[in-house]
């Protein structure tokens, strides 16, 4: 097994020569290169970096969550500092550490989409950051696109211009210790892992009043093979592809076991088969009768039965409403559900409450995590979906009723 990664710093292009490096199966690299899609080398798995210049490492601090949630605790975290104009960006964050912490990688969807519609397809998609060693002060790396990124301590990562050579301070640089002074998280050294003179470490050190000492050159292709393992995958979700998969020696060692459990597989098939294909059929059944349903009460839009129900959910809402009653997303039955729950906060913990386009939204004060994490389970118990997010106040809380 061979695996081909490239270095993007947009979506490839038929005449643009782009940086490839070539591993073998236990993740060390073989051969590195430079050219265009045409001329890669052939490799069981392909796997594309996207160079730090137009990506972000945000390094998060949440409550403790389920798994499958912080994504999307994470994205709500982000909103704030991710504001854009037109479609949001696309965002892969790493598995919860014990503190709540985890990193999130940041894309521009117009950038990634098109990577990952590209063919023959990559199986995985990284950014260049998460594969550099996030030490305990800065590290300052030389992208191997052109330009530079700082990782930070943390994990959270931020691109640098072009600062081989370079006479003075980069701006973007100059502003990430501006912003450090005030908030008091000024590192205690930059460590530069590219080629520079004495002079210029010297004269940047001066310049921003903070060590900048030399470390080992940083290359993206020499990673370690747990990096590249540990980087968010950013084919998740909507662009997420199934991986084929692949016939190996301990297949090979095991197939005679591996026959006969295809065979008892199969007999339990051969005898459920009848049952599970009546019930797909049931389920069709139902979801055509739904989007008839929708459609015979003047719904036209309810072509699928998820646009059915969203449909039948909003006639429901009207007609509530048209009678003089309330809907389970208005303001009233929505913060009455979670009233027994946000009973049990203690007193002055609420700040605020804000309801808008079917949530409320809530300011809360310093909590302890027990609390916190108690309340979030009373709001399932009683049917609300709700998300959280820290603040510098506290926490942020987002209380919706599900369809």
């Amino acid at each position: 097994m061979t695996i081909l990664r490239v270095l993007l710093p947009a979506p490839p292009l038929a005449t643009r020569a782009d940086a490839w490096a070539v591993y073998d199966d236990a993740g060390h690299l073989q051969q590195r290169g430079e050219g265009t899609p045409s001329s890669w080398p052939s490799a069981t798995t392909r796997e594309a970096v996207i160079a730090a210049d137009v990506v972000r490492i945000v390094a998060l601090k949440l409550p403790p969550l389920p798994a499958p949630r912080v994504a999307a605790a994470a994205t709500f975290e982000l909103e704030d500092q991710l504001a854009t104009i037109g479609d949001p960006p696309v965002v892969a964050v790493s598995p919860q550490q014990s503190d709540g912490t985890v990193t999130a990688s940041v894309v521009a969807r117009d950038v990634l989409a098109p990577i990952a519609a590209f063919t023959p397809h990559f199986a995985r998609v990284v950014v260049e950051p998460a594969l550099a060693p996030a030490a305990a002060d800065w590290t300052w790396c030389a992208s191997g696109a052109g330009g530079s990124y700082v990782r930070r301590g943390d994990g959270s990562a931020f691109s640098v211009g072009s600062a081989e050579h370079a006479d003075a301070l980069p701006p973007e640089l100059a502003a990430a210790f501006a912003q450090t002074a005030r908030s008091g998280g000024t590192p205690r050294s930059v460590a530069v892992a590219f080629p520079c003179s004495d002079a210029t470490l010297a004269q940047w050190t001066r310049a921003a009043g903070v060590s900048f000492v030399r470390a080992p050159h940083w290359r993206w292709d020499a990673a370690l093979p747990a990096a590249f393992a540990a980087a968010p995958d950013l084919l998740a979700g909507e662009f997420s592809r199934v991986p084929v998969a692949r016939r190996g020696a301990a297949v090979r060692l095991f197939r005679p076991a591996l026959t006969l459990a295809v065979l008892a597989l199969g007999v339990h098939v051969a005898l459920t088969v009848g049952e599970w294909l009546w019930l797909k059929f049931d389920l069709w059944r139902a979801a055509n009768a739904q989007v008839a349903l929708a459609q015979a009460g003047g719904l036209p839009d309810a072509v699928t039965p998820e646009a059915a129900t969203r449909a039948l959910v909003r006639r429901n809402v009207e007609q509530k409403r048209r009678a003089g009653l309330a809907a389970p997303s208005d303001a009233v039955p929505l913060l009455a559900r979670a009233a027994s729950a946000l009973s049990a906060l203690p007193r002055g913990a609420l700040k605020s409450a804000t309801y808008t386009d079917g949530a409320w939204t809530l300011e809360l004060g310093p909590i302890e995590q027990p609390r916190l994490a108690a309340l979030d389970g009373a709001l399932h118990t009683a049917g609300i979906d709700a998300l959280q997010a820290k603040t510098a106040a506290g926490y942020r809380m987002r209380l919706t009723a599900p369809p």
